[in-house]
This record gives structure tokens, C-alpha cells and sequence, in this order.
């Protein structure tokens, strides 16, 4: 994994919704450095005296100034940062690292899907190939729990109103009944509405982020629909679902053994569950920032029988040596592990 560690500054701090707020930066050193839109960011802070970190995707996009990354409040380190990150504030920053972005895999017609905080690489990426093509052919549908839930909601109409080849829906779970704006889907998104928003489905390229259980309905739908698996890239926020290939060996109700090498602790691992969950659960601390198996911070090296969720940042020498993300990858067995 090629990525840089520097020093950002706080020059911006801005409420988007009720629980999610963006903040800007620039370097200290003032060379940003070069950014594909949808990667992501690892910040580094201290709760409580103790090191955290936490990977984030940034939501700006290349041509911008600074870089912005969009975070809503939940989890611990993202609470931190909402509570104490301030403009003029010195943050340390590890990347920019990710392969999930149009550059890396472009297509004539992308259809972005997204749900929550899955919209910032999206939001990134949108703006990115519409800077690149003004007259993109895009869709762009995001899901989200009501109005006041809606992240980039009144930039993302004036960018589609100001591209006439942009379409984007809304797809809201719940709006009040005496609401000013009628919003015409409502609900989940399912595949009706994916048949009318995108009629040329098929014939696109679809970019899926967002929440896991999003994640996995929405690839379902998309495999019913008959989209090729080739044409879905995707990036989830949370922990990956273990897929149906992947089925343990063990009793649903019994353990394995994960022994630390160096220590020779033993910890429990239950069929299913991630090395990173197993650790965290005994007390263990190991490096953890994205936590969906796309930063490559959480690698361990393993000996025994193991699945993985992800690959991504791992070169083929260490796939054959053992080495895995320990946020995405399960065990099938009692294992070794060395972090």
C-alpha cells in the first residue's frame, strides 16, 4: 500500500445534518498529495490518553483545494472528533489509499448507489467525472431514513440541475405526511424502483457503498436483476458479511482457538466471526482503521485454515504467505496469529 503520512490543518468545520458534519483541510507543509476520487483517509487522535484511529473516505474531490472528509457521530472515535476537532486544530493523516473509485474502474454510464454515509465517495466521485465530462450520462440514487437524514442534499440538486445528464432519487424510509416537498419514493429501495430510475440497468456499471445490510440486499437485488457480477463495484462501511462459500466447519454454537504467536495467549473465535472482533472482544488492542477491509492497517500474518472477506492492499507474496486484514477474515479452524 503506497500512502503518505502528514500533517493536516483545520481550516473548515461544517454541520450537514443533524449528526454529520464535514471538515477541511490543508497540509502543513502545503502539498497535499495527489488524491483519485472515493479513496479514503486514516486520521489519527487520543481518547482518554490512548492512541485511535479511523479511516474515512474523503468527500472532496480531486480538483478541490482542500480535502474534506464528511463524518456522521457514531462510534467512538467518530463521537471524539464531532465533539473536539475544531478549526485550527493539527490532526496526523495516513493515505490517501483505496481502489474503489472511477478512475480505477470507469465506465461510459455509472449508476452510483448509496445509502447513509455511503453518499461521500459517491458525492466525490460525481463530482470528479463530471469536472472530467460535463455531459456524463449518470444515475445516481441514495437511500437515506428522511429528509433531515440527507447528506449533500442541496448541492446534489444544483449539480444535477446545472448536468443535464445526471438523474439522481432520493429513496427515503419515512417523510411526514404534511411535508412541503413530495418525495416519490418511499420506502426501501427495491427493484421496481430500480427498473424505473435505471430502465438501462444492465448496460451500466453500478457503485454500491453504504451500511452493510444496505450492502448485501441491494448486491442481491442487483444479482436477481441479472446484472453481471462484473459489473458491480462495491466499498461497505462496517464489517463485510461472511459469504455463503465460506461456511465454517464447526457446530454454529462451538469455538476455535486463535493463539497469539508471540504471547501464546488463546483466544476464543466464534465460526463466522472476524479475527479483529475476536481480538478487540478478549481485550486486545490492534491497529484498526476502516474496518471494511479496504486500509490494510489491521494486517496479521496467520498460519490454519481461514476465509477472507477482502483482499484489498495485499500483494500476491503475502496472500501466500498468510497475511491477512484482520477486520475481514474469519477462521474455519484453530489458527496462529502473529500482528
Amino acid at each position: 500500500m503506497t500512502s503518505t503520512s502528514l500533517t493536516l490543518h483545520c481550516i473548515g468545520r461544517r454541520a450537514e445534518t443533524h449528526d454529520v458534519t464535514s471538515w477541511q483541510f490543508v497540509a502543513v507543509d502545503g502539498h497535499l498529495p495527489a488524491v483519485l476520487a472515493g479513496q479514503c483517509v486514516t486520521l489519527h487522535t487520543e481518547i482518554d490518553g490512548q492512541p485511535q484511529c479511523r479511516a474515512y473516505t474523503l468527500s472532496s474531490s480531486p480538483q478541490d483545494p482542500c480535502w474534506q472528509v464528511t463524518i456522521k457521530d457514531v462510534g467512538r472515535v467518530s463521537h471524539h472528533l464531532h465533539q473536539s476537532l475544531q478549526v485550527g486544530d493539527q490532526i496526523r493523516a495516513d493515505g490517501p489509499f483505496g481502489d474503489f473509485n472511477l478512475t480505477a474502474l470507469p465506465c461510459e454510464r455509472p449508476l452510483l448507489l448509496s445509502a447513509g454515509s455511503g453518499i461521500t465517495p459517491m458525492w466525490a466521485m460525481l463530482r470528479d467525472e463530471l469536472a472530467r465530462r460535463p455531459d456524463a450520462d449518470i444515475r445516481f440514487v441514495h437511500s437515506a431514513r428522511s429528509p433531515a437524514d440527507v447528506i449533500f442534499a442541496t448541492e446534489l440538486a444544483a449539480l444535477a440541475e446545472a448536468h443535464p445528464g445526471v438523474r439522481h432519487a432520493l429513496v427515503l424510509e419515512r417523510v411526514q405526511e404534511d411535508a412541503p416537498v413530495d418525495h416519490p419514493w418511499v420506502g426501501r429501495l427495491s427493484p421496481a424502483m430500480l427498473k424505473e430510475l435505471a430502465p438501462d440497468l444492465l448496460g451500466r456499471h453500478v457503485y454500491l457503498c453504504g451500511p452493510a445490510p444496505y450492502m448485501v440486499a441491494v448486491s442481491t437485488m442487483l444479482a436477481e436483476l441479472g446484472l453481471p457480477a462484473a459489473q458491480l463495484h462495491q466499498e461497505s462501511f462496517g464489517l463485510p458479511a461472511v459469504t455463503s462459500g465460506a461456511a465454517p466447519v464447526a457446530a454454529v454454537d462451538d469455538h476455535f482457538w486463535l493463539t497469539l504467536t508471540k504471547s501464546g495467549k488463546k483466544v476464543k473465535i466464534l465460526p463466522g466471526q472476524t479475527l479483529l472482533a475476536a481480538l478487540e472482544e478478549a481485550g486486545e488492542r490492534i491497529n484498526a482503521a476502516c474496518r471494511a477491509g479496504v486500509c490494510g492497517s489491521c494486517r496479521c500474518t496467520t498460519t490454519g485454515d481461514i476465509d477472507r472477506q477482502s483482499v484489498a492492499t495485499l500483494t500476491p507474496a503475502e496472500l501466500e504467505q498468510g497475511v491477512v486484514l484482520a477486520c475481514s477474515c474469519t477462521a474455519r479452524g484453530d489458527i496462529g496469529l502473529d500482528c
